[in-house]
């Protein structure tokens, strides 16, 4: 994600760092050409292409609300990916205090079964990201495990839910070993179901698309209204209407790749969601608490 100053609008109007322009630049030079040969056909009398814009009136109406709705319906899956990734990190923080604050000291293998959750939680972190972006690459995350969890995840058919399962047998050796309480094991196994219902919040954005019957429709009706509209323009505005069809263009489709690009919100685009930072945030922090145990 680009980050930006809102305040500074004559940069932002300026900048093509973010911008959807070159993705839809090549679709709106169609529209442009199409629109060039339209007007010259009518101008130079080839063809008489003299129509009322009633129907693209009202048309444009009913386009613009579905627009409106595609747009909302996009944003709505960023922002509930934003919320889950918030809900991880607050989730992993927690996990973090309770077992540096719960789990007694005194115990020899106490410091190491710390440690070892503590990797873990920052593991799980990274491989949910890698699981929503569909990559398994083991190399960002091998120096916090050993060969036998690394041998498990690579078998695995979903690393971030077996990680899970190793912090939930480190909790359970912890409390056999007399290192944790039984009411203290609740409290972070709650925290565990917490990382999974986040897990499954994203997957659920993730892997359930907008219904294919709505994008066609709409990406039709679309295209078709942008492809006819300098028919209603030329007889009024000539040339002119070159112009205002590519600012028309420029705008619907804009809104709708806009669309496009934040309705998964969890890959490498610019308007993604920064989900590196944040792997890398909860790394740093939960790194800074396992250092600082002692003074909690």
């Amino acid at each position: 994600m680009i980050e930006y100053d809102n305040k500074n609008w004559l940069k932002l109007l300026f900048t093509f760092k973010g911008s959807i322009i070159p993705r839809i630049a090549p679709r709106l030079l169609i529209f442009i050409v199409i629109a060039g040969i339209l007007s010259y056909l009518h101008v130079e009398k080839i063809i008489n292409l003299k129509l009322a814009p009633t129907p693209w009136t009202i048309v444009g109406v009913a386009l613009g609300l579905l627009l409106v709705f595609r747009t909302n319906t996009a944003y709505d899956r960023f922002w509930e990916g934003r919320k889950s990734w918030g809900g991880l990190v607050n989730a992993t923080r927690n996990m973090a205090v309770n077992v540096i604050s719960y789990m007694s000291s005194d115990h020899a293998e106490s410091l190491k079964t710390k440690e070892k959750i503590i990797k873990l939680l920052i593991v799980f972190a990274k491989l949910m990201k890698q699981r929503l972006r569909e990559e398994k690459q083991f190399s960002e995350v091998e120096t916090y495990l050993d060969k036998k969890e690394l041998e498990i995840l690579n078998k695995s058919v979903h690393p971030p839910v077996s990680v899970i399962a190793m912090i939930a047998k480190q909790l359970y050796k912890a409390y056999k070993l007399g290192m944790v309480a039984v009411q203290h094991v609740a409290i972070m196994n709650n925290n565990l179901n917490n990382l999974m219902n986040e897990l499954g919040a994203c997957e659920r954005i993730r892997y359930t698309p907008v219904p294919i019957a709505y994008v066609l429709h709409l990406k039709r009706f679309l295209y078709l209204f942008c492809l006819t509209l300098p028919i209603s323009l030329i007889d009024s505005f000539g040339y002119w209407s070159i112009a205002i069809v590519t600012l028309v263009a420029y705008a619907f489709i804009g809104i709708e790749e806009i669309g496009v690009e934040i309705e998964d919100p969890f890959g490498d685009d610019p308007n993604d969601l920064p989900l590196d930072q944040i792997c890398d945030n909860i790394e740093k922090l939960l790194f800074d608490i396992y250092r600082n145990q002692n003074e909690l």
